[in-house]
């Protein structure tokens, strides 16, 4: 699992992992809940010279036993549905989970390749 490759500590709440990406991007993941298999983090992009509804952030639902994540929230979406009847009020595209997840991928990827994994785990990498 590639959140495993960027996370030095799953056991304390509040457990701040940081990464600078470029001079003015970082990337943070945080953990905010801890439970016997699961653990919920937020992942988030900060930058100093855009708006924060430009910063990409998203809450993660991580299961240790499946070692399998999921976007849980993104940005303003909360409880996001396996998918959506189109069209509808917020113009959710059918298949917005989906999306919303692969983009995870993509973003965790991205930090691999930029050199973001943890030192200790680089060796045996997929």
């Amino acid at each position: 699992m590639l959140l495993e490759r960027l996370v030095d500590s799953w056991e304390i709440a509040g457990h701040i992992n940081q990464f600078e990406t470029s001079p003015s991007f970082v990337f943070q993941i945080k953990v905010l809940e801890l439970s016997r298999y699961t653990n919920l983090l937020e992942i988030r992009q900060l930058s100093t010279s855009l708006p924060d509804f430009l910063q990409p952030k998203v809450q993660v639902r991580v299961y240790h036993d499946a070692k399998m994540a999921e976007v849980i929230k993104s940005q303003n979406i909360s409880r996001i549905q396996p998918s959506y009847i189109y069209p509808n009020k917020q113009m959710h595209q059918p298949d917005e989970k989906h999306q919303i997840n692969l983009f995870l991928h993509d973003w965790l990827v991205f930090c691999k390749e930029q050199g973001m994994s943890l030192p200790s785990q680089v060796a045996g990498l997929n």
